[in-house]
């Protein structure tokens, strides 16, 4: 039996989730991946419960969270307050918050109500920065490079600044077991995790949570702001939590599906994600088996789907 959890972040910074590069640009997608948000917590999961932490253990509590703690994307989100026309920004109101789901429609890609480029103008800003010599003090040959990211506040209705929230989903298997690890008890609101004599709980693992890269200029910076019980996604997709995988109803693509051959009417796009991973040799040494998937916001079909969430909040056909 799966337990599914609302968890809500605050942006303390700005987020950056690495994406195509154009040039001296690094492009950012507009939400946190699942495999963002796994790396997030395994690295803090394994930090609360181990005093002096190896590879070893990181790796095992990586494999933990990717089998027993699954998650889906984040999306960024404002109080439904700070608007005057909620309608006119999204359709999609959890706990008081607006959220930015992606779907495409026959005018193209869309966050909530609001066009693309309505939320690129709302939600991304950029950040350039060069090397100096250090005897000229001049700009570095070859040292440019600028990359974007998802803001931490933003203007809406041309006077009010909102801050930037992170919305999404967390499903923990009740009493599942892996490597010491194991899910002692999941409650309405926190869930109890141990390993050996050392216990934590899940709030106060993600109680500071960093997401994505350039963490070195200081992004990424997550603050929890609620983690309760939930019997639905987005106030919208159905759930099913007593399969060997939970299981999404829904036909759009809330993170990456896998493609499969059953699937013919789709209207989004396709992309090939692979990425690094750990192995044997240390973090990020070895190229993932690419994966192809329909975008996140693609509608697949006109009925309702069940899509199993896998390893790093991918989802696919239930089997």
């Amino acid at each position: 039996m799966w337990k599914c959890y609302l968890t809500i972040f605050k942006a303390k910074a700005p987020v950056h989730i690495g994406y195509k590069q154009i040039g001296v640009l690094k492009t950012t997608r507009y939400y946190i991946t699942g495999r963002a948000m796994w790396g997030a917590i395994t690295a803090n999961l394994t930090r609360a419960l181990f005093d002096n932490p190896d590879a070893e253990n990181y790796q095992e509590a990586g494999e933990f969270v990717k089998d027993l703690i699954r998650t889906t994307y984040f999306f960024p989100a404002f109080e439904k307050g700070k608007v005057n026309d909620s309608q006119e920004w999204s359709d999609t109101e959890i706990s008081n918050y607006l959220v930015f789901l992606p779907e495409y429609s026959e005018n193209g890609l869309k966050f909530g109500k609001i066009s693309k480029e309505k939320f690129e103008q709302t939600f991304i800003g950029s950040f350039v920065s060069t090397a100096l010599e250090s005897e000229t003090k001049t700009a570095e040959e070859g040292s440019l490079h600028e990359f974007e990211f998802v803001k931490n506040k933003v203007r809406v209705n041309d006077d009010v600044v909102a801050d930037v929230y992170w919305i999404g989903y967390l499903f923990v298997k009740e009493d599942g077991e892996k490597n010491d690890f194991r899910v002692e008890s999941c409650n309405d609101d926190d869930v109890i995790i141990s390993h050996g004599k050392n216990q934590v709980k899940l709030s106060k693992v993600l109680e500071t949570t960093y997401a994505g890269g350039e963490r070195n200029y200081g992004l990424g910076r997550l603050e929890l702001q609620n983690l309760n019980m939930a019997d639905k996604l987005f106030g919208k997709f159905g759930v099913k939590l007593d399969k060997e995988n939970p299981i999404i109803e829904t036909n759009v693509a809330a993170d990456h599906v896998v493609l499969d051959d059953s699937i013919e009417s789709v209207l989004g796009e396709i992309e090939p994600l692979v990425g690094l991973e750990w192995s044997e040799k240390g973090a990020g040494k070895r190229v993932s088996k690419p994966v192809v998937c329909l975008t996140p916001g693609t509608v697949i079909g006109g009925e309702k789907l069940n899509l199993e969430v896998g390893n790093f909040g991918l989802l696919q056909l239930e089997k």
